[in-house]
């Protein structure tokens, strides 16, 4: 797909990343499924943003 900015949706995906691991952090931890949850989509977000940054160097 043409035009887009790798680097937007890495900003993004960081943003979101941070967003679930703080939820994970002020969470009062009383269902562990749902803190690891939140966790492993954090580490998800995070992983996608490392992804989109290599593609906007790649790109460049």
């Amino acid at each position: 797909m043409k035009g887009i900015n790798y680097l937007t949706i890495a900003i993004l995906n960081y943003l979101a990343a941070i967003a679930f691991i703080v939820t994970v952090v002020i969470s009062d931890h009383s269902n562990w499924k749902i803190t690891y949850g939140f966790g492993f989509v954090g580490l998800l977000f995070a992983i996608t943003g490392v992804a989109n940054t290599i593609n906007h160097f790649k790109k460049k």
